[in-house]
């Protein structure tokens, strides 16, 4: 356990090295406001559906053959079970967010905390960490990325009322046309249709190359454009805001602990009522793993589009990222123990 620790303090580190570039860079003006936009574009539109498509397409022949192995069905049957863990999760640290804040003046600051405290950095951050977690299992990255899926729907859904109080804000278009929700469909169109994965065809294998890069791209990418964020914010105001702690400790403490109790939950019943597939249990690890990231990136970007407390967004968001380096490998510790006695 002490090594696995050692592993995810040195992933940390080689994280926060990739803020200092974008750090560096927007101090000394050579990246712009419309250059993050454009950063932030290529991570959402290419980066990221280059990551669900690789999780899902690529494959070693060993992965290849492990999945062969278990069957198409129980790998739907398991994926059925981590979209319902995270969608159930979700759904209970924004009731726990409801209950923290209930009395909290400011409601626009309020929701933006639940936003912080609900939507986590999964998709850059939490596949680096699950692959040191599960010494590379690409069923672990797989369920993360159902985990992401589900993510994609609710940012557009429960994300958007949150931020501006206004069902009426969702937009069906917005969900159905959703980047990641458009690249994991294909995704699964082509793992469950193998013959349709031209990516394992023999004779195109070095087509493989084209997503498996652009999704390495996006923990460090990601990154970089904290430390643009971090550059556009005095470092004064990055301490003073005492609602961007509150956030913090439902994001990074009661978010992990809520959904590892419904993991759990689920792990009881589906293991007395739907039986068990090998590696099964990576099932209920992946959405907790998931859920004890850092702030999802998002929050700013949407706050910007809605015009909801943009600067409330940006310090809080900023002020959890760097906490998160002493919480996530503590509560990833913390997790792996308390599975391995459960399980």
């Amino acid at each position: 356990m002490g090594a696995l620790f050692l592993k995810v303090i040195l992933a940390i580190a080689v994280l926060l090295l990739f803020i200092v570039p974008g750090f560096v860079l927007k101090r000394v003006g050579l990246v712009e406001a419309a250059s993050k936009r454009a950063l932030s574009a290529i991570l959402l539109y290419v980066c990221q559906p280059a990551l669900m498509i690789s999780s899902f397409c690529v494959f070693s022949e060993e992965d290849w053959q492990l999945i062969q192995s278990i069957g198409y069905a129980p790998l739907a049957k398991n994926f059925m079970i981590a979209a319902a863990i995270s969608f159930a999760a979700m759904f209970a640290v924004l009731l726990v967010c409801k209950l923290a804040f209930i009395r909290y003046g400011n409601r626009d600051k309020a929701n933006i905390y639940s936003y912080i405290a609900v939507f986590s950095n999964c998709g850059f951050l939490g596949v680096p960490f699950i692959e040191i977690l599960t010494d590379g299992s690409i069923l672990a990255v797989m369920y993360l990325m159902i985990f992401n899926l589900v993510f994609a729907v609710m940012v557009w859904t429960l994300g958007v009322w949150l931020l501006t109080g206004d069902a009426g804000n969702i937009s069906l278009k917005k969900v159905l046309l959703n980047p990641s929700i458009i690249s994991m469909a294909v995704a699964l169109l082509l793992f469950f249709v193998p013959g349709l994965n031209f990516f394992m065809f023999k004779d195109l294998s070095q087509l493989q190359v084209f997503p498996k890069y652009l999704s390495t791209m996006t923990a460090p990418l990601s990154m970089i454009i904290v430390g643009i964020s971090m550059a556009e914010i005095p470092f004064k105001s990055l301490f003073t805001d005492v609602g961007a702690y509150a956030a913090g400790a439902l994001r990074l403490i009661a978010a992990p602990a809520i959904t590892f109790c419904v993991a759990a939950l689920f792990f009881v019943m589906c293991s007395s009522f739907l039986g068990s597939t090998p590696q099964g249990e990576y099932v209920y690890l992946a959405p907790v793993i998931a859920m004890c990231m850092s702030p999802a990136a998002t929050v700013v970007a949407m706050a910007e589009q809605y015009q909801k407390g943009e600067r409330t967004a940006a310090v809080a968001f900023i002020v959890n990222t760097l906490i998160s380096v002493i919480t996530v490998p503590l509560v990833l510790m913390a997790v792996m123990q308390l599975w391995q006695l459960m399980a």
